[in-house]
């Protein structure tokens, strides 16, 4: 039983292979590569990037963390009923429908 796209993947394993073979210094290329990127504009700008993805994490992960609280504060805290909202605007004016 064939399954699905098992034709093609010959064809897509060889076209793999073949952009990684045109494409060697790019595919290969990375900071760590060069050799020494203490002070080299390459390897600054890694590790600016690298930190400010791990700010993006942790920005991201304190929203779900702050999501979270709020819903644990939120069942802690509920709504009063509908009737007992009602009931504590009854100074309130009422505008009349007509």
């Amino acid at each position: 039983m064939k399954t699905f796209l098992s034709h093609r993947s010959p064809t897509f394993a060889l076209l793999t292979i073949l952009l990684a073979l045109a494409f060697d210094n790019s595919a290969r290329a990375c900071a760590a590569s060069y050799g020494d990127t203490t002070g080299s504009k390459m390897g600054i700008a890694a590790s600016w990037g690298i930190f400010a993805m791990v700010i993006i994490m942790f920005v991201m992960l304190g929203a779900v963390a702050g999501f979270g609280y709020y819903l644990a504060w939120r069942s802690k805290h509920p709504l009063p009923d509908y009737h007992e909202l009602l009931s504590q605007n009854d100074g309130q004016p009422n505008p009349k429908i007509s």
